[in-house]
């Protein structure tokens, strides 16, 4: 029965979160697809048994909500393959805590809720950082529920919700919280804090927030096949007349073009000549002597240190003359795909490129750059550039905008996936960076989803996923005087919530009582 229930959450959580057949998400199912898990833990009577729960269900969670990424051409193994079996072990690593915290006690929602809110913050830090698939994104079309991140981030979420899913497994167990007082008291903890995020979501839409600048700006979606690099002087093609169909819609004044992630496979400050000839009809350089703009593209960017070339996943700032402006390099790549740690060892080298089939890796980015452009009114307009899943990093998106950023425009290609799902993933995770800091957030990519992100979530504009198209539209740049207290002081929520729950862990050691510790005691923090 244990493992049914256990089965059951792995299954609810993929159809609750954005996926192929409910774009958006389902918040009915996100409100109760961890409780069947927490029941599942609620019953267990040993240590290995809820280990081995936690392993099965990250395994059937992941692999259902992440299928997409056995599209990764021949790499199958390797993204879809490597991350289940990952998250298998991460999943039994955390399952002793959430074992641990799932035994009887009258505060036992409020324990399930934080070690899951920190299982989930621990997962999306550090370099094999994967913040998908957390149990806020269920709720992502929510936008007043959702603005308590400009506080927090999305941790207090991530509680309100764990917390939700546990009381719902408490009222079905009817175990630990036998007293109806007891339940009675919990159903009025989640309404009122539900209600409170709402009242301050609620309030904080209502403010406005001040226009700074403004810049017409033309996204490129090129939907072309990323695997089929050969075809390099056709794809530049098809980008230039998109781009040209983009500025004459907008009346042919423009400020800035945004071509997607890695739309130019070669380094243009390093293939000049190439660049001056090609499409042999019209080059790419004298194409960009037709218009007075900047064109912001996804291109390698090569950088030589002590003798050693290095090639990094990057963005190149043009101007019409074809000058680049300034470069940003991927700071967070994928890992194990983009960048290989040790990878400079021969054998590790050897390893990758003759088993995986890998056969070549990204440099590390050394700078976080801030683009400027002059907007409509010469404004000068400063941004950050974070690349493909860098703006689901909420550390990255906070160090672009405390240095200075008035927006972030992200590049991405995820059309690989050839799923929507993969697309509308990787938009839900993006657009809480937005609300968290109140800022304009845009994507340009290859496939979708190409977007603009108001500062309180809401798609101001958009194009349809996997059609070639371009979205010509008039950038109204927000930003408040100061930046938001998420912005100022990052994840604050999660680390309080770590310093009380490890209290409330080593309690039976730092309190009055002395002694040898033992497992007894440990159990004894909430089953005292």
């Amino acid at each position: 029965m244990n493992t049914v229930l256990t089965v059951l959450s792995g299954i609810l959580l993929p159809l609750a979160l954005p996926n192929d057949y409910v774009l958006q998400g389902n918040p009915w199912i996100g409100a109760i697809c961890l409780t069947p898990l927490f029941l599942a833990l609620f019953r267990t009577k040993s240590l290995g048994e809820g280990i081995r729960l936690c392993a099965l269900f990250g395994g059937v969670a992941t692999f259902l909500s992440n299928y997409w990424l056995m599209y990764f051409k021949d790499y199958a193994f390797l993204t879809i393959g490597s991350v289940t079996i990952a998250y298998c072990g991460i999943y039994a690593v955390w399952g002793g805590f959430f074992w641990l915290f799932s035994r009887p006690h009258p505060y036992r929602p409020l324990y399930l809720a934080g070690i899951w809110t920190l299982f989930e913050y621990f997962k999306s830090i550090g370099y094999l950082a994967y913040p998908w698939g957390l149990i806020v994104y269920p709720f992502n079309e929510l936008l007043p529920l959702l603005q308590i991140a400009d506080l927090g981030g999305i941790w207090p979420l991530s509680f309100l919700f764990a917390f939700e899913n546990a009381f719902f497994a408490e009222l079905v167990a009817g175990s630990s919280i036998q007293a109806t007082k007891d339940k009675i008291r919990y159903g009025i903890a989640v309404v009122a804090t539900t209600l409170l995020f709402l009242g301050y979501g609620y309030y904080r839409m209502q403010i406005t927030i001040p226009e700074t600048g403004r810049f017409r700006a033309v996204l490129v979606q090129q939907n072309m096949d990323p695997w089929e690099m050969e075809k390099e002087t056709e794809n530049l093609r098809i980008l230039m007349e998109l781009s040209r169909k983009g500025i004459q819609q907008i009346g042919g004044n423009v400020e800035l073009v945004v071509w997607s992630e890695s739309s130019l496979p070669r380094p243009i400050q390093e293939n000049q000549q190439f660049y001056q000839r090609m499409p042999p009809e019209e080059p790419f350089f004298q194409f960009l002597k037709q218009w007075n703009a900047y064109f912001l593209i996804g291109n390698p960017v090569v950088r030589r240190t002590q003798n050693r070339r290095e090639i990094q996943n990057g963005v190149v700032l043009l101007d019409s003359a074809g000058k680049i402006l300034d470069t940003y390099g991927k700071r967070h790549p994928v890992p194990m795909a983009e960048h290989v740690p040790f990878y400079e060892v021969p054998i590790v080298q050897a390893f990758f490129k003759k088993v995986i089939g890998l056969g070549g890796i990204w440099a590390l980015g050394d700078k976080d750059t801030i683009f400027q452009l002059k907007g409509a009114n010469g404004k000068v307009i400063r941004f950050g550039a974070p690349i493909c899943f860098e703006d689901a990093f909420p550390y990255l998106c906070r160090r672009f905008i405390l240095a200075g950023a008035d927006l972030l425009i992200n590049i991405t290609n995820d059309a690989w996936s050839r799923r929507m799902s993969a697309q509308v993933q990787h938009f839900v995770v993006a657009r809480f960076r937005s609300i968290e800091m109140k800022r304009i957030l845009i994507r340009a990519t290859n496939g979708g989803v190409t977007c603009v992100i108001g500062p309180f979530g809401e798609v101001i504009a958009s194009l349809p996923m996997f059609q070639r198209d371009v979205l010509p539209l008039e950038v109204s740049v927000r930003k408040e005087p100061s930046s938001t207290f998420y912005t100022r002081w990052g994840d604050w929520f999660p680390l309080l919530l770590g310093v009380l729950l490890l209290g409330r862990l080593f309690q039976p050691i730092l309190g009055p009582r002395r002694g040898t510790f033992s497992g007894n005691q440990l159990l004894g923090m909430i089953n005292p």
